[in-house]
């Protein structure tokens, strides 16, 4: 009897830990998949519209290392970024079913994503007319929410927290004549935790007993690691109005290590099964995509400037997430990934950006920037782990110079609207498992807003 509880218990537990920056990183804002959009205020006023190109201040490090060329002496800029998203399953159009296929009570999880900020760092230096280098300290992935005890959905997903920061020291160097090209490395350290209710259901109609024999369990997970990935640039000044930029990282992938702790795991004892706590050593593999951006700036008058870019991302790398085990006799996690046919792929995605900045006076400028992100997850894909959709982003912005002596000071706030509904039919990827469905829609209001100071020395 134990030993095929135990093989059902390992089947039942390949978790969709998809851990949406930053705190709490709040999925709205990162409808790409797990990136974090909003990397500095300067950035944000026109929707990171033409960033690759049109470096405007250290923040360049981030974007395109290559911009580093573009700044004489020290340059150094830093802020904050407030993320407000009021996001919430509709309680009328939310249910979910057991293994058993009985209905889950429950609600739409109420507003599950929290106010957070989020800081970033910045730092240029001109080592000679042919030489820069910068280092930048930002957060470039994450995901968080935490839904009611009661949600509807506690069974594929209640609490997730990433927090994911990177350092990334850079070189660039530059021809003279307008071109520059740049390299460095994103030290990316990331810690995630994760907790959701499990449901027994399914071992009860296995073994024949009444439901409700066995209480609902409840998984909770935790791990950490660091991982490294490249960057490299490229930034032309083809003409006096008209620059050009490209960019990419490499990608990586975190295996993070740590516990994952159940607590109401059914064994057997004396003939019947009791429900214990049981603990071992875990790891969850995170495939971070490689991403390539472009971009491109032209002074169409003296106090205009209009930006495009767009960014691919091949998050069709980020399959949906196994939780394995570390233990040497592997108790209540799987020792091996699904098959392939068992686990829910993402897509590539664009990201379209247009912007414009506007030099209203000598010590204003007003900005403005839309953009299109496209979502990594289909209506097949998404879950109340990843309930992402294709998203329309408009910003508008500030800056202001000689308010605060030598620094610059750039303003912002941007509002995420999403093309309808965003509705989740969530189903077992093999039935045979016991898994949960869950459906719901969901009514997602995104706001963010940042500051950011410059200057040079």
């Amino acid at each position: 009897m134990f030993s095929l509880s135990n093989r059902f218990i390992k089947k039942n537990f390949y978790l969709f830990i998809l851990f949406s920056a930053h705190f709490i990183i709040p999925f709205p804002s990162m409808a790409g998949g797990l990136s974090l959009n909003d990397q500095s205020a300067s950035a944000s006023g026109v929707s990171n519209a033409g960033m690759v190109a049109s470096p405007s201040d250290a923040s360049t490090v981030c974007f395109n290392p290559a911009g580093m060329s573009r700044f004489s002496g020290t340059n150094i800029s830093f802020g904050n970024i407030l993320l407000e998203i009021d996001a919430r399953g509709r309680d009328s159009q939310t249910k979910a079913t057991r293994a058993d296929g009985q209905p889950v009570s429950g609600s739409g999880g109420g507003d599950h994503v929290k106010p957070a900020l989020v800081p970033n760092a910045y730092i240029t230096h001109e080592v000679n007319n042919w030489l820069d280098i910068g280092v930048g300290m930002f957060v470039p992935y994450g995901l968080g929410f935490d839904y009611d005890n009661n949600f509807a959905g506690r069974f594929i997903g209640d609490e997730v927290e990433l927090v994911s920061v990177g350092l990334s020291p850079s070189i660039a160097i530059n021809d003279g004549n307008g071109f520059s090209m740049a390299g460095g490395v994103n030290i990316l350290y990331a810690d995630a935790e994760q907790k959701s209710a499990v449901d027994f259901s399914g071992i009860e109609s296995q073994f024949g007993l009444p439901p409700g024999s066995l209480e609902d369990g409840e998984v909770r997970i935790n791990g950490d690691d660091v991982a490294v990935e490249f960057t490299f640039g490229i930034l032309w000044q083809a003409s006096a109005q008209t620059a050009l930029g490209f960019s990419a990282r490499s990608g990586t992938e975190f295996n993070l290590k740590g516990d994952g702790t159940i607590d109401g795991f059914p064994r057997a004892s004396g003939g019947s099964l009791a429900q214990v706590t049981v603990s071992e050593p875990i790891v969850v593999p995170i495939e971070i995509p490689m991403s390539l951006s472009f971009g491109v700036s032209h002074g169409l008058f003296e106090k205009l400037e209009l930006r495009a870019g767009a960014t691919w991302a091949k998050w069709s790398e980020a399959s949906a997430l196994t939780v394995l085990s570390r233990a040497d006799i592997p108790v209540a996690f799987p020792a091996a990934a699904p098959f392939s046919d068992q686990v829910r792929y993402w897509k590539d995605t664009w990201q379209w950006r247009i912007g414009a900045i506007w030099q209203y006076s000598p010590t204003m400028a007003l900005k403005a920037g839309y953009a299109f992100d496209e979502a990594p997850v289909t209506t097949e894909t998404r879950s109340p782990v990843t309930p992402f959709d294709d998203s329309h982003q408009i910003s508008v912005g500030a800056q202001f110079k000689d308010i605060m002596g030598e620094w610059v000071v750039d303003l912002f706030v941007s509002r995420v609207i999403y093309e309808g509904d965003i509705s989740i039919d969530y189903f077992p990827t093999d039935p045979a498992q016991g898994q949960t469905s869950f459906e719901s829609e969901y009514d997602v209001v995104p706001w963010s807003a940042g500051f950011q100071l410059s200057r040079r020395f």
